[in-house]
């Protein structure tokens, strides 16, 4: 049976500063934590929080790209995953006013499938229309250079 979502939910997250580059969090009753490499003094134990934002937008196509392959009928069984975000760090820096923090994010989707050209080009562009974090992303003004292609 498949679950049900209702139309608006809340997602809460709770956190709290270790240090001055270290954060956990509480979602679900689950910890997550982020980091900062030395020279940004931090210890390097942990993603850091832009990481986990891309880390996140790999999640999420996996679990919508899963879901549209089935409304597809296409027979997923894997994908991998690479992402590269270009981050432009003059305006955090306040060098200059920036549109977009990532103008430009590379994704990279390797699929194991038997699915033809055409059907994998339906399921990248559906994947992109739904999955939340691809839609804040694009709407923010990153361009998504995409690649999907069968393994």
């Amino acid at each position: 049976m498949a679950h049900v979502m209702p139309d608006l939910f809340k997602i809460d997250v709770k956190g709290h500063a270790i240090t001055h580059a270290r954060t956990e969090m509480i979602a679900r009753g689950k910890v997550v934590t982020t980091d900062e490499p030395p020279e940004r003094g931090g210890t390097n134990l942990f993603a850091t929080p832009l990481e986990t934002m891309l880390s996140s937008f790999l999640g999420c196509t996996n679990v919508i790209a899963n879901y549209v392959a089935g409304l597809l009928k296409i027979d997923l069984r894997g994908m991998e995953f690479d992402i590269c975000g270009h981050f432009d760090t003059r305006g955090v820096f306040g060098k200059a006013e920036i549109g977009t923090p990532f103008p430009v994010i590379e994704l990279k989707v390797i699929l194991d499938t038997d699915a033809s050209e055409e059907k994998i080009a339906e399921l990248q562009r559906i994947t992109g229309e739904k999955c939340p974090v691809s839609v804040l992303l694009r709407r923010a003004g990153c361009e998504i250079q995409e690649s999907w292609v069968r393994k």
